[in-house]
């Protein structure tokens, strides 16, 4: 029955019918064991099997959200996935012709800003050395050990100049910022935000590019304020992403905790957790649409270090392998395929490896220096 269940959930995930907890094991299945030989014995499916069940843990897991499974269970699985693999031998051999063709890996990208500061002057912050970056308007700007830039408030020194900062990631650089009042901000790759050294005045206002996360100390006296694109996040204290790079089709702000209000030039709407506004930029009537029920996790899944699609065109899953692996992307006969991809993939991983998985959808890849080819079948 076991062996039944799993030829069924095979021929799912190939027609791309299977839920986020079903795409999640039959991917880490093909990612893990990719190549192995098929046709395998008992003694090897014995080594396999005792290898799955010594890794897994003790407690039930939680692979995806929603979804408990036990260890026996998991190991069941991906055990019965083996058993069933010469059903899906024609599919794997297939995928063997699909191979990603390069010479020279790419790896992933890191902790990577560049700080500049009120006088112009540039600081590449993961060639800094730990303590003391620079001190201006007020405050004293430290690296600390743990690598992320912290902001101490010594505005009795300031005399009342306010001064800005920027910081900025490139393509393959992401980063973690303190600001003056306590705010952890997180940058992707290609984002920025300008700020003060020392939030003075009544309000705390800065100005984001790209993709940045924010857990926003509360002070009702200072409303925080985000600028991105025209459109203007505020909130008191509060947890959001903002996805606002000038490549991606819409601007989406997407609320985890407390609320927040999004305004451009024709609307205001509020927000509650599990939110998202959503807003094309430069289109005549500037409307905000609002998404309920939204998958926070995948909004913010690139802070944790994940790769995370769920039912994702492949255009916009190249725009972000483009941002993270500092590449361009091309399209063979500048024709863009119309799959889609679910599941998700560590951001730690060498680009071949995700393309690897990526190419489960039937793509061709090939890593020509800093190019990617997409190749159609």
């Amino acid at each position: 029955m076991l062996y039944e269940e799993a030829k069924a959930l095979l021929v799912k995930y190939k027609e791309g019918k299977c839920t986020d907890a079903e795409n999640a094991l039959v991917e880490k299945w093909l990612f893990q064991y990719k190549n192995e030989d098929f046709n395998l014995s008992e003694e090897r499916i014995k080594e396999i099997s005792q290898e799955i069940w010594s890794k897994l843990p003790k407690q039930p897991i939680k692979l995806i959200k929603g979804s408990q499974w036990t260890r026996i269970a998991v190991a069941a699985t991906i055990l019965v996935f083996l058993l069933a693999g010469l059903y899906f031998v024609t599919g794997v051999q297939r995928h063997k012709q699909l191979t990603v063709k390069y010479s020279k890996d790419i790896l992933p990208g890191s902790d990577r800003a560049i700080l500049t500061l009120a006088n112009g002057k540039k600081i590449i912050l993961n060639n800094a050395g730990i303590g003391t970056v620079a001190s201006e308007g007020g405050a004293v700007i430290n690296k600390s050990t743990s690598g992320e830039v912290v902001y101490n408030d010594k505005s009795a020194a300031a005399n009342g100049l306010i001064a800005y900062n920027t910081m900025s990631t490139p393509n393959g650089g992401r980063y973690h910022l303190i600001l003056s009042d306590g705010t952890n901000v997180w940058l992707n790759a290609a984002s920025s935000i300008k700020y003060p050294t020392v939030f003075t005045g009544n309000e705390r206002r800065v100005v984001i590019t790209g993709e940045v996360y924010f857990e926003v100390v509360h002070n009702a006296a200072k409303p925080f304020r985000v600028t991105a694109q025209g459109q203007t996040v505020e909130v008191l204290g509060t947890h959001f992403n903002i996805d606002a790079y000038a490549n991606e089709p819409v601007i989406k702000t997407t609320l985890l905790e407390g609320r927040v209000k999004v305004t451009n030039t024709s609307k205001i709407v509020t927000l509650i957790p599990g939110e998202q506004a959503q807003v094309k930029p430069g289109t005549a009537d500037n409307e905000i649409r609002v998404l309920d029920n939204v998958d926070t996790d995948e909004a913010i899944a690139w802070k944790n270090g994940l790769f995370q699609f769920n039912k994702a065109s492949i255009e916009s899953i190249m725009r972000q392998v483009a941002r993270w692996y500092d590449v361009e992307i091309n399209y063979n006969n500048n024709k863009i395929p119309s799959k889609t991809f679910t599941g998700s993939i560590s951001m730690n991983s060498n680009l071949s490896q995700i393309l690897e998985i990526l190419s489960y959808t039937g793509l061709h890849f090939e890593i020509a220096g800093k190019k990617i080819n997409v190749i159609t079948e």
